[in-house]
């Protein structure tokens, strides 16, 4: 019995022991899912910025297209002709709080800034629009055609800076 009341001795606190490895291994365990619970906020915040930046360029393009397409079926030549200039209101950049361009594009500057932190935004055409034929001939059909690049940057506290570009072609036509 001597041997058995030994044994008992030089096991206690191995209930303790384990008890504070489970805990341990326990905390772990929640300091893992706290990690990810964190990097699956910042991601889906990515995620919802990087929407927010393609929702808008392309919102500027269908300004765009909307602005050079919207002719009636009565219009006059020479008068109501395409003179190349239709998109310049919808051109400009945009940095920190300096807005540079037409009206429509300082609009739209406005929502993005809005939208994304630290943003910056700018519209460019890539050539001059093309007009044919030029000068406008009655009975024929009038067409413009341009290539435009939207870009906006955006960039979180403490984060990278981050890009959405989006090009597209700009084209209408109108009937004399």
């Amino acid at each position: 019995m001597d041997r058995a009341a030994h044994n008992r001795h030089t096991q206690r606190g191995s209930m303790l022991l384990e008890a504070l490895i489970s805990i341990l291994i326990f905390s772990i365990g929640i300091l893992a899912i706290i990690g990810l619970q964190a990097a699956s906020i910042k991601m889906s915040s990515d995620a919802k910025y990087r929407s927010d930046a393609s929702f808008l360029a392309n919102q500027l393009v269908a300004q765009m297209w909307d602005g050079v397409a919207s002719a009636s079926s009565v219009l006059a030549c020479p008068a109501n002709a395409y003179s190349g200039n239709e998109l310049t209101s919808y051109t400009g950049t945009y940095t920190g709080l300096s807005t540079t361009g037409g009206s429509n594009f300082s609009n739209w500057a406005s929502s993005v800034v809005a939208a994304l932190p630290n943003a910056s935004a700018s519209a460019v055409l890539v050539a001059a629009p093309t007009v044919s034929p030029n000068p406008c001939v009655p009975g024929l059909q009038q067409s413009l055609s341009a290539s435009a690049v939207v870009a906006i940057s955006w960039q979180l506290p403490g984060g990278a800076a981050h890009i959405y570009s989006t090009t597209a072609s700009i084209s209408a036509q109108r009937p004399f």
